[in-house]
């Protein structure tokens, strides 16, 4: 009986060598793909970035982080037609270590029309539709954070979206229905849809472009905790509406953008505002300067505005960046400081 355990272990021990093999020449050449990609365009590519940070609030936090690492691939479906689909994970501290999905969705274009199906971000503000690895202040607004729908699920809904690119590309308009109750979900809880529309129009174009635009959103809610409003234990039944307003200019150097949000809960409100401010002052350094204040539903927490300072500098370009941020709660009684460094860089 030991003779025949000994040659099972042994097959065993034999058998998993060599299943480890196979992983690890499969790896090889899955990493020979994603290095040929360039070269092959039915291929699909692996894109990816890491932000990680050091925080200190001269208080009670002090330490590093990593902020955001993602991986995503959005390429043309192999199928005839402009289908084009994408696949997006994220990891980041508040998924506790996991590593979990973001953007899951198909989308098909024709001429101007774009209509998306999946797990997707609902159209809504105009700092949440532009790429965190493009914004240049360390985080977005508070009241952007907060206010935009599926604020509580990393931003992303499932369901339908189309978006029509105006003439000249002016802008777009799009509208959208969702389930409402956030990303990663099986399907909709309590049988009522989320309702989205944007509209976003350049009204000057040339040395100096000016855009302006509206954003909207209802829901009505069977029960879903709103965190960022209301803080924790805190269900909200009834009808959820939410708009703002936002503006942009921007030259050769500088760009001036400010929204400001409103959600409607029954007979509350919570409200809030940000103006941002850059300057390139060379090909590779920065200037910015925020102002932004969030008046949320919880008494809990301190709604004095922020003012923030920062300066980054571009390695090359997107690809690789350093920044700073210092920022002041502006609280006549008790000031409260945070300083953040951040690194930005992408392996592809």
């Amino acid at each position: 009986m030991w003779r025949l355990m000994s040659q099972f272990i042994a097959r065993s021990n034999r058998a998993i060598s060599e299943v480890g093999l196979v992983a690890m020449f499969a790896l090889l050449n899955w990493g020979t793909l994603v290095a040929q990609t360039d070269a092959k365009s039915s291929s699909p590519v692996l894109h990816g970035y890491v932000q990680t940070r050091f925080t200190d609030d001269y208080r009670q936090l002090s330490g590093f982080s990593i902020r955001r690492a993602k991986l995503w691939i959005k390429e043309k479906a192999p199928v005839p037609g402009n289908w084009f689909y994408k696949v997006q994970g994220i990891f980041r501290y508040q998924n506790d270590g996991a590593y979990s999905l973001q953007d899951v969705f198909a989308e098909y274009r024709w001429r101007s029309l774009r209509i998306r199906a999946g797990q997707q971000t609902p159209d809504f503000s105009l700092q949440r539709s532009q790429p965190d690895y493009a914004i240049t202040a360390i985080e977005r607004g508070g009241v952007i954070d907060a206010l935009i729908p599926a604020a509580e699920t990393g931003a992303r809904d499932i369901g339908v979206q189309s978006t029509i690119e105006l003439p000249g590309q002016r802008g777009h308009i799009s509208v959208g229905m969702f389930n409402g109750n956030g990303a990663n979900k099986s399907g909709n809880e309590d049988r009522q849809f989320l309702f989205t529309h944007r509209l976003r129009y350049q009204l000057i174009h040339g040395d100096i472009d000016a855009s302006a635009g509206y954003s909207l959103a209802y829901r009505r809610t069977g029960g879903l905790n709103f965190k960022k409003i209301f803080g924790d234990k805190n269900i909200f039944s009834g009808d959820d509406f939410r708009w703002g307003v936002e503006g942009q200019i921007t030259a050769e150097r500088w760009s001036i953008q400010g929204e400001y949000l409103e959600a409607h809960l029954e007979n509350r409100s919570a409200r809030g505002f940000y103006f941002l401010g850059n300057m390139n002052l060379a090909a590779h350094d920065q200037l910015l300067i925020s102002f932004e204040k969030y008046d949320d539903l919880n008494p809990a927490t301190d709604d004095h505005p922020w003012l923030i300072l920062g300066a980054n500098h571009l390695f090359a370009g997107d690809l690789a960046r350093l920044m700073l941020d210092n920022r002041v709660q502006l609280d006549e009684a008790d000031k409260n400081y945070q300083t953040t460094i951040q690194l930005q860089l992408f392996f592809n």
